[in-house]
């Protein structure tokens, strides 16, 4: 097949390597922007094919970012691998990422923010407590697991 059928338009190209400048995105958000632009989907695999050559567009790095900014936010490896999932980014890249967050720094993090949020709830009985607690971490993304671990002092 022909794919100089549909060249690329320079103004539309210009449109999608600033918006991949500005910061780092994944294939999903720009085939958002081509949408939002009005490209015909058969033209998308030209211009992400085009993006990627010129390193606008890079998922092992988009991922990296991600993983690193809403570590940060205080997000939990649940939560992130879930809105990666949902950006239908390579299972695997998410998993090498996730794996080389540092543990000891995670756990501290999670210890941290129930110390902190400790205080603010309000129950009735210690059981309810922890019990909120916990629905917060997990909320949070944080795994069970850890969230237990992180609670089970707590008085």
């Amino acid at each position: 097949m022909n794919t100089e059928a549909n060249p690329i338009d320079k103004t539309i190209y210009d449109k999608l390597s600033n918006f991949c400048a500005y910061q780092e995105r994944c294939v999903s958000d720009v085939k958002e922007k081509m949408r939002k632009l009005k490209v015909e989907k058969q033209d998308y695999d030209g211009y992400i094919e085009k993006l990627k050559d010129s390193n606008f567009l890079n998922e092992e790095r988009f991922v990296k970012y991600y993983v690193s900014a809403h570590a940060k936010k205080k997000w939990g490896k649940t939560k992130m691998k879930s809105a990666l999932g949902a950006k239908r980014i390579d299972s695997s890249l998410i998993k090498t990422y996730l794996d080389d967050m540092d543990e000891g720094d995670y756990d501290e993090q999670i210890k941290t923010i129930a110390e902190k949020q400790w205080n603010t709830i309000k129950a009735k009985t210690p059981r309810d407590k922890k019990t909120k607690m916990l629905r917060f971490l997990l909320s949070k993304g944080y795994e069970m697991s850890k969230a237990l671990s992180a609670i089970k002092d707590f008085k």
